[in-house]
């Protein structure tokens, strides 16, 4: 009886000792490790590739900036040189230029005459300033035979705007209008006159004449002369130029 007990108690105690090594051995093994993903998912490589594509374009950016500001600067730099060239006086005229006593030659005048009667090529002429009748007809291709000249003061300085007649002998010509030395002139009627005609009187042009014409739509009388004083670029002194060569009266020579 006690020997079956205390076998019963050898075999407990055999168990006990067994499971308790069996539990130690378990707690010293180290655990298994865990697998490390070690490949970054879909979202980490698109964030990469917006970063990249970013830092690409800034590069560009910044290449383009760099290129485009030294066009500038070369440019500025250019121009700041030809102008400092245009500046600078060139040795042989910088007396000239910066003289300021140098005498500034004005532009030349012209006179615009029309010249009619017995000439090679009766026509409106452009003649210098300081031009006299005898250029007059010499530019109309000079006097035919049978022309007098005898009517005709050939050393009188040229007024713009004047007509200059060369007469046939025993003709009693229309002298230049606006001349002081016509005494038997045609006049001019302001109520009829073409602009033709009226460009036949001293200091009135192409411009003036159509004035003139406008000027009648309104006023289909004009009385005198001295009513052509309303009209824009007419005052006192060209109407009193112009007044010799004006009839007074409707059909009435000036005489």
């Amino acid at each position: 009886m006690d020997l079956s007990r205390w076998l019963a108690r050898r075999k407990m105690a055999a168990l006990t000792k067994a499971f308790y090594d069996s539990a130690i051995k378990d707690d010293d093994e180290p655990p298994e490790p865990r697998a490390v993903r070690l490949l970054p998912g879909s979202a980490t490589v698109a964030a990469l590739l917006v970063v990249l594509v970013a830092l690409a374009l800034i590069g560009v950016w910044r290449h383009a900036r760099s290129t485009e500001l030294a066009r500038a600067s070369q440019q500025a730099t250019e121009q700041s040189a030809e102008r400092q060239a245009e500046e600078t006086p060139h040795e042989d005229n910088k007396d000239e230029r910066f003289n300021p006593t140098a005498p500034v030659t004005a532009p030349s005048e012209q006179v615009v005459v029309y010249v009619s009667g017995a000439v090679a090529t009766p026509g409106v002429l452009t003649l210098p300033a300081s031009s006299r009748v005898t250029d007059a007809i010499t530019a109309a291709g000079g006097a035919l035979d049978g022309a007098d000249l005898t009517t005709i003061n050939l050393a009188r300085p040229l007024v713009d705007g004047e007509h200059i007649h060369v007469a046939v002998a025993g003709e009693s010509p229309p002298l230049a209008l606006g001349n002081e030395d016509n005494t038997h002139a045609a006049c001019i009627h302001l109520d009829t006159a073409t602009a033709t005609e009226l460009q036949t009187l001293p200091g009135i042009g192409p411009a003036l004449a159509s004035r003139i014409i406008d000027y009648r739509a309104t006023h289909p009388h004009i009385p005198s002369v001295d009513s052509l004083d309303d009209i824009p670029g007419i005052g006192p002194s060209l109407i009193e130029k112009i007044r010799p060569g004006v009839c007074r009266l409707f059909r009435v020579e000036c005489g």
